[in-house]
């Protein structure tokens, strides 16, 4: 007689989650991953193709959850500095979670972050009136400038080495955009 499922995609899933928030992504491997849920790995097998699979279907759900749940709640008027300031905000409610999606390396598309990154930041920005104008030169600026201060912040928040006030952060904000925008761009 089979067996009747008790573990599901969403189990591993969730599993695979809370171990990248716990462990590394690096180390998220079928044998680990069936050792933290206190299982064979046939139930992922079963599941998923290969780990690679898995490992896609958890940070798309994971990037999914950032656009939608976490960058794009309104905190201030002006866009960039709206997704700076939940990104920092995510970086202090959930510094494992941060560290493991922006700051560790998880699989063999390391650059996925940054395109997701970049492409929440190109759709903010699209339609608004202050930046609709601007070169992809500048957007690409523009992005790099606010996504260096804001992990440094995210990064010293978290290490409790700085507390600086919203209203410095959106100082510090405001001064690096008008900055990278004052800057005349040559493109070779």
């Amino acid at each position: 007689m089979a067996r009747n499922k008790t573990i599901f995609k969403e189990d591993i899933l969730q599993a695979a989650e809370q171990f990248i928030i716990e462990k590394k992504p690096s180390e998220l491997t079928a044998r680990a991953l069936s050792k933290f849920m206190n299982m064979s790995t046939q139930p992922i097998y079963a599941e998923f193709e290969n780990m690679a699979e898995l490992k896609s279907e958890l940070f798309s759900r994971l990037y999914y959850n950032l656009q939608h749940d976490i960058l794009n709640k309104k905190i201030h008027e002006d866009p960039i500095i709206n997704l700076s300031l939940n990104y920092i905000n995510f970086a202090s409610d959930n510094p494992k979670l941060f560290r493991a999606i922006y700051l560790e390396k998880h699989g063999n598309d390391d650059h996925s972050i940054n395109e997701f990154s970049y492409n929440i930041f190109r759709s903010i920005i699209k339609n608004n009136p202050i930046y609709v104008h601007l070169t992809e030169a500048q957007i690409k600026s523009l992005l790099t400038a606010t996504w260096v201060l804001s992990t440094g912040f995210a990064n010293l928040i978290t290490s409790e080495i700085i507390k600086p006030s919203q209203f410095e952060i959106i100082s510090f904000l405001q001064d690096t955009i008008n900055d990278v925008l004052k800057v005349d761009f040559k493109i070779k």
